[in-house]
């Protein structure tokens, strides 16, 4: 790239697409350090999983190979990292500017074609709410993208902030504000470029900057595509459970799925928490194919009118029923909102289910554990089938099936036509939410009879585990030493810090396993 392309001094980090530390450190080098956000992202996979490359030659993405490290001073300290790679900072060692460095191990990715594309579309789009990609390296092993840094933190950090602060709401302008920055890069993605997202989430937004008004931008297009010339329409199953639209799981989807997508992060930045919901990916599926949300009280009690319309002219079950991100920037709520001379609503955030997004995932993935746990200690008798099932497919005996063995178990077609139809929607929704294996206790959990999981006496068994034994309730610092140090439990309650040490007694632990299983 041009120099006077390289030379921004502003920036923002691209994060990573659900990368695993990398085997091999980048420079040792230890720059200056500065304040840096952080976040993982992830990269779902397509439903179709290619088995990785074992050519001993390097697979080339660009033109050609090159050393990063002689233009770039890289922090050997993470910022972020996922699946595939990871992210530090950079110093251009020429003019002294900072950026980020997303490197990604190439081998890691089972296609090719997405490094490919995504970098691509990167190179391709030009806009102030869209994350800017400064240059592309490549060497063996590795992909690094060198892109803006930004320091504000993502999406999600925000509106933890605001529902924590001393005043306890957002405003409906703050929350038309961002919204109507997403909707205009989203415009400039499907009008002017013909690009599709596919997998609009508040985790892929960061800000440029600490400041309030600091620029949000869009960041990692893992996951996009151009749009189809003639027909429009895309077959892959990609997205994230909570914001995927409902078509895209029948696989027959257009651009219009960016716009519910957008419509689910307007309804969290309102109330914290999102309009589909359910305690394992395939429930979250059904109740997005559902399309049925509502505005429960207290917190939409104080919500306008126009924002509650605009959200529902967003997440139309029917795609074609859908605004456009034009006609969503001209909706009456974004033209008031964001006008000078507006007053803000106040939204205010006190009932139990009013707690911030990510307290709720929290607890869902808490509510996940403790399926596994139970899962794992049925008696073979309830354990029944499933066993023999999952040792068919797990032909390697390692005690984990992944997505190329459930594939070859379905083709070899052993199974029954039931049996094989509820595999295939395990496959699917594994595909679908990143994952690409699949371990013997959550298979149970996700093959088992819910009836027989949350009897009263296997939830008291898990929350016995769980708990302390000198302790009545279970406390969110004990979750630490039960996951094996506070990497583990961040990945099972968020960061605990945040709340502090919340204690759940057992009758919440208790509604919490049993809630949507009896709705």
């Amino acid at each position: 790239m041009e120099d006077s392309v390289r030379k921004v001094p502003n920036g923002a980090y691209l994060p990573p697409q659900d990368v695993p530390q990398m085997e091999e450190s980048l420079p040792t080098e230890h720059p200056t350090p500065s304040d840096t956000s952080h976040t993982t992202k992830q990269v779902t996979n397509t439903d179709k999983t290619a088995s990785r490359s074992k050519n001993k030659e390097p697979v080339l993405i660009t033109d050609g190979l090159t050393d990063v490290r002689e233009r770039y001073h890289i922090n050997p300290r993470e910022i972020g990292h996922g699946h595939y790679g990871v992210v530090r900072k950079c110093m251009d060692r020429e003019t002294k500017y900072w950026y980020a460095i997303k490197s990604i191990r190439k081998s890691k990715v089972s296609k090719i074609e997405i490094l490919k594309r995504e970098t691509q579309i990167l190179k391709e789009v030009n806009h102030p709410n869209i994350i800017r990609l400064i240059e592309v390296h490549e060497d063996a092993k590795y992909l690094h993208l060198i892109t803006e840094l930004c320091t504000g933190g993502e999406l999600f950090d925000r509106i933890i902030e605001k529902t924590q602060s001393d005043e306890g709401h957002f405003s409906e302008r703050d929350a038309a504000k961002l919204v109507r920055c997403i909707l205009d890069a989203i415009r400039y993605c499907h009008e002017e470029m013909q690009i599709v997202h596919r997998d609009l989430k508040p985790e892929n937004f960061l800000f440029s900057s600490k400041e309030e008004d600091a620029t949000i931008k869009i960041i990692d297009f893992g996951l996009s595509r151009h749009e189809e010339p003639l027909s429009g329409i895309m077959k892959t199953k990609v997205g994230t459970p909570y914001y995927v639209a409902p078509e895209v799981l029948n696989k027959r989807y257009t651009k219009s799925c960016d716009i519910w997508s957008i419509g689910v992060i307007a309804y969290i930045l309102l109330c914290g928490y999102p309009p589909f919901y359910g305690d394992s990916d395939n429930q979250i599926f059904d109740s997005v194919r559902s399309g049925r949300f509502d505005f429960p009280s207290p917190e939409w009690d104080t919500v306008s009118p126009a924002a509650k319309d605009f959200i529902c002219s967003l997440l139309k079950i029917e795609p074609t029923e859908r605004l456009s991100a034009l006609e969503a920037l001209n909706h009456k709520w974004i033209q008031e909102q964001t006008g000078c001379d507006n007053r803000s609503q106040e939204i205010m955030h006190t009932s139990e289910r009013s707690g911030t997004f990510k307290k709720f995932i929290g607890m869902q993935k808490l509510k996940k554990a403790a399926l596994g746990y139970i899962a794992t200690n049925l008696s073979p008798i309830e354990v029944g089938y499933l066993g023999d099932i999952f040792r068919k497919i797990d032909t390697d005996g390692d005690g984990r099936m992944t997505l190329q063995e459930i594939d070859s178990a379905l083709m070899r077609e052993d199974f029954s036509l039931d049996l094989q139809e509820r595999l295939s929607h395990m496959r699917e929704d594994l595909s679908l939410s990143g994952e690409e294996t699949l371990y013997w206790k959550d298979f149970l959990a996700s093959m088992m009879d819910k009836s027989l999981l949350i009897k009263e006496d296997k939830i008291r068994m898990a929350f016995e585990h769980f708990r302390q034994a000198d302790d009545n309730c279970l406390r969110l610092s004990n979750l630490v030493e039960i996951f094996g140090g506070p990497s583990k439990a961040r990945d099972i309650m968020g960061d605990i810090e945040t709340y502090g040490d919340r204690l759940i007694t057992y009758e919440e632990f208790r509604v919490m396993m049993t809630v949507s299983f009896n709705e």
